[in-house]
C-alpha cells in the first residue's frame, strides 16, 4: 500500500526486452516498488532540509523538460527516461513525508508535462541524438558565430566563479557524490568499526581543460535560463565538429579533442557500475539543459590559462538563427 499518492503516470512502457535487459520487470515501474526500494535504502535521510527542498524543485524543473512520450519507452535506469524522473520525484517526496514536512512547491500532474514537440521549430531525432545542436546567447555573439564561426572557449575551472549565473555555475573539474552514512560501514585494518556521522562525500577530479557547451535539443525556456535573445541551430554536427577540430590545431597542437553528450547522475543515489567523469558528467540538477560538450584536454606539460576565441569560418550553410522574439510570435499563432 502506498504511503504517499503517486502523480499520474504514463500509459506507455519500454519494450519488455528493454526492461529485461536491465534485469528489471514491470514492477520496477510501480510506485509501491519505489517505496519498497526506498525503505531498504533511505539514501536521502542525511540530506539537509534545505538541500532536500532544492533537490525537489530541481527534479520538477527537469520533469517539465524531460518527460515526453518518446522518453516513456526508455528504460527507467536511464536519466533519459520519463520513468527515471517519476521515480526520483516519488522517492524524494516520500522523504518529505517521513520527516513530516511539506514539499516546497505544488505536486505536479502528468498533464503538466505534456511537451508540445510539434511547437518546436527544430528537434533532434531522439533524446541525446546529437544530430542537431543549439547554442543560446546574445544576438551579437550568435551573429558572429553564424557569419564568422567565432566561438568563445574558456577553461573549465572558470565556471566555478560564475556564482550569479545558476545555469552555468558548477565545478567543471571535480564532480561530487555522496554515500549515505546510514548504509555505509568503515572499519580499521584491525576490523574496528568507525562511526559514520552524516553522508560521505566522494570527489572525481581531472586537470583543467577548455570547453565549449551547446544543447542537444530545443527548449524555449533556455532563452531565459541563459539570458539569451537568440539561438544558433547547427544542422550539420559532423562538419561543425570537423571545423572546430581543424581550427583548434593551431592553438592546441598536442591537445586531446573530444565531444559527446553529457551524462547526468544523481549525487545521492549511485547506479551500479556508474562511471562519473569530471569532464563529461554533471549533477542531474542540470539535466534539463541536455548539454553536448566539446573539450580540449592538455598534455601534461601545458595548462589552460585565459579565455580564447576560435574562428572556424562562415556557418550559414550549416546553421540558422532563431531569435527569442520570433519564438514568442510563433507561440502566439
Amino acid at each position: 500500500m502506498l504511503r504517499i499518492p503517486s502523480v499520474e503516470l504514463p500509459q506507455e512502457y519500454p519494450h519488455p526486452e528493454a526492461i529485461n535487459s536491465f534485469k528489471d520487470n514491470k514492477h520496477s515501474y510501480e510506485p509501491e516498488f519505489w517505496e519498497l526500494q526506498y525503505h531498504i535504502s533511505r539514501y536521502l535521510e542525511g540530506v539537509s532540509e534545505l538541500a532536500l527542498m532544492e533537490r525537489y524543485q530541481e527534479i520538477i524543473r527537469n520533469m517539465h523538460t524531460l518527460i515526453s512520450k518518446e522518453r516513456n519507452i526508455i528504460p527507467i535506469q536511464s536519466f533519459l527516461s520519463s520513468w527515471y524522473w517519476f521515480r526520483k520525484e516519488h522517492q524524494t517526496r516520500l522523504e518529505f513525508f517521513l520527516r513530516e514536512i511539506e514539499v516546497p512547491c505544488t505536486i505536479p500532474n502528468n498533464s503538466d508535462f505534456q511537451n508540445k514537440d510539434e511547437m518546436k521549430p527544430v528537434r533532434a531525432k531522439y533524446p541525446n541524438a546529437g544530430d542537431v545542436l543549439f547554442r543560446y546567447g546574445e544576438i551579437d555573439h550568435i551573429t558572429d558565430a553564424f557569419k564568422k564561426g567565432r566561438f568563445l572557449i574558456r577553461p573549465a575551472s572558470q565556471f566555478d566563479a560564475l556564482k550569479e549565473d545558476s545555469a552555468r555555475n558548477d565545478d567543471e573539474t571535480s564532480k561530487y557524490s555522496y554515500m549515505a552514512g546510514n548504509s555505509t560501514k568503515i572499519t580499521t585494518q584491525d576490523g574496528v568499526k568507525i562511526p559514520v556521522i552524516g553522508d560521505i562525500k566522494r570527489t572525481n577530479s581531472m586537470p583543467d581543460y577548455y570547453m565549449l557547451c551547446v544543447s542537444s535539443d530545443w527548449d524555449d525556456k533556455m532563452f531565459s535560463d541563459f539570458k539569451a535573445d537568440a539561438c544558433l541551430v547547427i544542422k550539420d554536427v559532423d562538419l561543425f565538429s570537423h571545423k572546430l577540430e581543424k581550427a583548434s590545431l593551431e592553438l592546441f597542437p598536442k591537445w586531446f579533442y573530444h565531444h559527446n553528450p553529457i551524462d547526468y547522475f544523481d549525487p545521492y543515489e549511485k547506479v551500479k557500475n556508474e562511471r562519473i567523469d569530471a569532464g563529461m558528467s554533471k549533477d542531474f540538477k542540470f539535466a534539463y539543459q541536455r548539454e553536448y560538450r566539446f573539450i580540449w584536454a592538455p598534455p601534461p606539460e601545458e595548462n589552460p590559462d585565459e579565455i580564447k576565441f576560435l574562428e572556424i569560418g562562415n556557418l550559414e550553410d550549416i546553421s540558422v538563427i532563431y531569435t527569442a522574439n520570433e519564438i514568442k510570435n510563433h507561440a502566439k499563432l
